[in-house]
């Protein structure tokens, strides 16, 4: 019976992940012991190195995602695919230290529910509002990297969100009596990997706060989106009362601030919203044009909208141009995850 799961999500990591499975090689030696290795279709290789490992190791597994991407959904998909009583997280990027495992072992052994390698990390912002939010007090709160049993991340999983924040965040956040124990870590760096700023883990968070407020009614993603398209709106009226001012006339005033605060969202939306799956030269161009072209629809019916609302209500500039950017933001939604960030991207289509 196998004791022992380690679930590796994935993407882009052929560097690094033969020396992952070799670390935890050499620690849990002659243990009962698989990895499970979550794979986003990357385009490097890294699921063919999984599996040629394999071929001489029957504990090594690899679970190839074409279309899915993240690491929470990732962590879902291997605990509920391992046979381990005892299941680690870990990340692919050789950032986590396996010789941390057996001590992880034995807390949960002594009667924790959840353990988790701390970094020795300042109390930033992030730290301290996960902190109170969640009513603890942890050294670190943004940990990729624990351990608890099955069984216990089984009983979470229906009511965890696959585009979660963390998932380490999200599963003490549903267990907050939880038994968890940190053990300080040491900070190993990244192969290839780029530091996060915390620009972005406070975004993110935030986002993911207000959904679970919303109790998931509200999708993480679907909260950036519109949070971004709020931020975004402060451009879309800068520009609308400029024109105005100038002398144009609003329909020519909307269709300008329209535009401008379309690229704005482009932008931000593919930086903070959609992170896994974010364009990048070239392609970066192309999804803006078809973004624009297809958006294109959305804007006529911003316009519109916008028009027929001003003269209804006799000049009312800000109710109407509201009305206008409801619609449109409702519809640059949905092309966006269908067509140029989601599962039916044709850029990871044509990356295929």
């Amino acid at each position: 019976m196998t004791e022992l799961s380690i679930v590796v999500p994935t993407f882009n990591e052929a560097a690094n992940i033969g020396l992952v499975i070799e670390g935890l090689a050499a620690t849990l030696g002659d243990r009962s012991w698989e990895v499970i290795v979550v794979d986003d279709n990357s385009s490097d290789g890294t699921g063919d190195i999984v599996r040629k490992l394999a071929e001489d190791r029957p504990n090594i597994r690899c679970l190839q995602r074409i279309q899915d991407r993240g690491s929470a959904s990732a962590a879902h998909w291997g605990v509920q695919a391992a046979h381990g009583e005892i299941v680690v997280v870990m990340g692919g990027d050789l950032r986590h230290d396996p010789a941390l495992i057996p001590s992880m072992l034995e807390a949960l052994r002594q009667g924790s529910d959840i353990v988790s390698a701390a970094r020795p990390m300042p109390a930033n912002l992030a730290s301290r509002l996960i902190n109170l939010y969640l009513g603890r007090d942890l050294a670190d709160p943004l940990s990729g990297y624990f351990a608890t049993s099955r069984a216990f991340f089984l009983r979470s999983i229906p009511r965890m969100q696959g585009d979660a924040f963390r998932v380490f965040f999200d599963l003490v956040h549903l267990n907050r009596r939880a038994g968890l124990r940190e053990l300080a870590s040491d900070v190993r760096a990244p192969i290839g990997g780029r530091p996060v700023r915390q620009t972005h883990v406070l975004w993110a968070l935030l986002c993911d706060v207000i959904s679970k407020l919303s109790g998931g009614l509200l999708p993480p993603r679907l909260v950036s989106f519109v949070g971004v398209g709020v931020i975004g709106s402060s451009v879309h009226f800068s520009m609308l009362y400029a024109s105005l001012a100038l002398g144009a006339a609003f329909w020519v005033s909307q269709a300008l601030a329209t535009i401008t605060a379309m690229v704005f969202n482009f932008t931000i939306n593919n930086i903070l919203t959609y992170p896994t799956a974010r364009l990048k030269s070239g392609n970066y161009y192309k999804g803006l044009l078809l973004y624009t072209v297809i958006a294109s629809f959305g804007i006529v019916a911003n316009v519109s909208t916008a028009q027929l609302t001003y003269v209804h209500f006799r000049g009312h500039t800000f109710v109407a141009a509201c009305m206008g950017i409801f619609i449109d933001v409702i519809w640059r939604f949905v092309v966006s995850n269908r067509l140029i960030w989601g599962r039916s991207s044709i850029f990871r289509k044509a990356a295929a």
